[in-house]
């Protein structure tokens, strides 16, 4: 079956929602493969092994690549659905009669949600530094799910959250259950006296 793809440029997106969206396509009519992937050379190659050929296509690991095979009709209508459910979810959410903004930054959803205590933080792996700097800051302690931070970050992060008693679990932490409340990739575990710690890779 032929592979029919479309880059979006920076149009970042966590693992989380691009498994969703990749499972969605995949039921599709017509559609034998689908995969949502950011563009970095891991990824590209992960989907020439899994047989789409993609051909070579210049992308960086900030766009996002969206790949479907099958009829070309059902991968055509498969892609634009892909492009549909990814500006259904940057919508604004309508609460009651009047629209909801989004807090714009940690600051904002601090001030919104004053007893939190953890910051998830999931953004290109350039800017996710940054952000988890801006929590530790505040008070918060970091679930870092982004990737591609350098070590030198991860060890200045580190130092700040000890330093501030605080903890920062990452980068590329894909997985945590805290205090029994699961967060991005979680199993399903009874409670109980022991815990575990493992690494990337769930």
């Amino acid at each position: 079956m032929p592979t029919f793809c479309e880059i979006i440029p920076h149009e970042y997106r966590d693992s989380v929602a691009l498994m969703q969206l990749s499972a969605a396509l995949a039921k599709m009519p017509g559609v034998t493969q689908a995969s949502a992937v950011m563009g970095t050379q891991n990824n590209l190659d992960l989907l020439r092994q899994s047989g789409m050929e993609i051909g070579q296509v210049t992308v960086g690991p900030n766009d996002l690549v969206i790949a479907v095979a099958g009829d070309e009709g059902a991968a055509k209508e498969a892609l634009k659905e892909a492009k549909a459910r990814l500006s259904s979810q940057d919508q604004k959410i309508e609460a009651g009669d009047r629209e909801e903004m989004h807090p714009h930054s940690i600051g904002m959803a601090l001030a919104r949600h004053a007893d939190a205590n953890l910051a998830m933080i999931s953004t290109p792996g350039e800017y996710a530094t940054a952000e988890a700097l801006k929590a530790l800051n505040l008070g918060l302690n970091v679930m870092l799910f982004s990737n591609n931070v350098s070590g030198a970050d991860e060890a200045m992060l580190k130092r700040v959250a000890r330093d501030k008693d605080l903890i920062v679990m990452g980068p590329d932490c894909g997985t945590a259950i805290i205090n029994g409340i699961p967060l991005a990739f979680a199993n399903v575990v009874k409670r109980g006296p022991i815990g575990a710690v493992g690494a990337s890779g769930t």
